[in-house]
């Protein structure tokens, strides 16, 4: 028989470890709200990250009056590569938004992703270093919210795709010719995408790029997968989810993927109906041209 102590020591354990296990994670963190200009709210926000021991890897502007900041750090990187397509997680997106006279700042929560991701570290310690550099209100982006383990496998509903489904866009005879090949592709001028960052993960044949989507022409096509359009259907309440952007493209040893956009909205707009002026039908073309537009990002001239 357990000694009396001992036993109170694993019931408190089982009791932790159960409530652990139903807590509710949140896409978004709303960091602050204050009367700073689009500017100087972005630049004091580079500023504090870069003063937390965060690296710039990229800025970005989505839709007008709003700009997005990717930042990365060797921590974050070390516990990207321990999983098999970590990658994904490797940045972290930092939105600043102004309107009706105030600028939003938000960032994704690690925490949410770490699951979302299947990432095999913890970013309760990345988690930590975003709040004390930029604040933390509230999290958001969902009314409920969703555990750890409906995150580790999940999908829209019945027949979309989970983050193990992702769209395979090319296969190269090397990782360097595969990260070569996005690169020459996002540079490519006339289309619709760009290169916000690229991210190597240490020791590993990862490479990780950010990917800008916004429209030059007037194609259905590039309208499908325009930032603008997107969240004009998507992100239409609450605080600002611009921080969803940019996309991410994945090299992984010599294969390029990049999650598929049925899991990838989905799990950051989960709330979202099927129906509807902001359903997800109203973006029903668009997880069939942002795979053909990856790929053809791909293909040489």
């Amino acid at each position: 028989m357990l000694p009396r102590s001992l036993a109170v020591l694993l019931v408190s354990l089982l009791f932790c470890t159960a409530l652990a296990a139903d807590t509710l994670y949140k896409p978004f963190v709303l960091a602050s709200i204050n009367d700073a200009g689009l500017d100087e709210q972005t630049n004091a926000t580079v500023a504090a990250l870069e003063s937390a021991g965060f690296t710039l890897a990229g800025r970005y502007s989505p839709v007008p009056n709003a700009n997005v900041i990717v930042v990365t750090r060797p921590e974050l990187q070390a516990i990207a590569a321990q999983s098999e397509r970590g990658g994904y997680g490797a940045a972290q997106r930092i939105g600043i938004t102004e309107r009706d006279g105030k600028t939003e700042v938000s960032f994704v929560n690690p925490l949410y992703i770490q699951f979302a991701y299947r990432l095999e570290g913890n970013l309760q310690g990345i988690y930590d270093q975003l709040s004390k550099a930029l604040g933390n209100v509230e999290t958001f982006g969902s009314e409920k919210g969703l555990t750890a383990k409906k995150l580790g496998k999940y999908h829209y509903m019945v027949a979309m795709q989970r983050f193990d489904d992702p769209s395979q866009l090319g296969s190269f005879d090397s990782h360097a010719a595969a990260v070569a090949a996005v690169e020459q592709g996002l540079a490519r001028e006339g289309d619709a995408l760009t290169q916000v960052y690229r991210i190597d993960l240490p020791d590993k044949q990862q490479t990780v790029f950010g990917v800008g989507m916004n429209a030059s022409g007037q194609s259905d096509d590039e309208v499908d997968i325009d930032a603008a359009h997107q969240l004009s259907i998507v992100d239409f309440e609450g605080y600002s989810k611009v921080a969803y952007f940019p996309y991410e493209v994945l090299v992984n040893g010599n294969e390029v993927e990049a999650l598929h956009m049925r899991f990838r909205m989905a799990v950051h707009f989960p709330d979202l109906s099927m129906m509807g002026e902001h359903g997800f039908t109203k973006l029903i073309a668009a997880p069939g041209a942002t795979e053909d537009a990856l790929e053809a990002m791909l293909v040489e001239e």
